[in-house]
């Protein structure tokens, strides 16, 4: 008799299945697609492209021999821009350096003529050079393709120009026709 009424006890006990939540599916394919997500932006917005795109928002286009900034320009005459383009072109396996000179006019800067100083070291992220005269107006050296933003070495070396003469620039040059100004 008692186990019938344990058996009658188990038949009258519902036992409910534990279905899946119908948002199981759904949340789960939400969290792995977000995580696919961090893991793509990490990889497209990490080094190097972040600086890539930080060069770009920072540096400025050449258009008709003018480099336009906010409160002044470069302007390059005598074929000064022709001679730097043909210097970038062949030499692209290392930085090199070059002082431009000219004139200042109504706070423009007229780029007359370049030279190239003494470099004692050149490689493809790094260029050590001989410092530019004091007649120099700008002091510009290139750094690899589309890496516009200057380095901690190169503001040092552009307060010591600027203790020489308070109107020089330095111009990082890192394409053809693009260019990152500090003054």
């Amino acid at each position: 008799m008692k186990k019938v009424e344990e058996e009658q006890l188990w038949n009258d006990f519902e036992v409910e299945e534990e279905r899946p939540s119908r948002w199981k599916k759904p949340l789960l394919f939400m969290l792995g697609m977000f995580m696919i997500f961090l893991t793509v932006s990490y990889i497209i917005v990490g080094y190097p492209i972040s600086s890539i795109i930080e060069g770009q928002l920072e540096s400025d286009a050449l258009q008709n021999n003018v480099l336009n900034l906010d409160s002044f320009s470069l302007i390059f005459i005598n074929d000064t821009e022709k001679t730097l383009q043909s210097l970038y072109f062949s030499e692209q396996k290392v930085e090199f350096s070059v002082c431009l000179s000219g004139y200042l006019q109504d706070d423009d800067y007229y780029i007359t003529s370049l030279y190239q100083p003494a470099m004692f070291e050149q490689a493809f992220d790094h260029v050590s050079f001989e410092p530019c005269s004091t007649e120099s107006l700008i002091f510009l050296h290139t750094h690899p393709y589309k890496s516009c933003i200057a380095s901690d070495t190169d503001i040092n070396t552009l307060k010591k120009m600027k203790a020489r003469n308070n109107d020089v620039l330095m111009v990082v040059m890192c394409e053809p026709d693009r260019f990152s100004v500090y003054g």
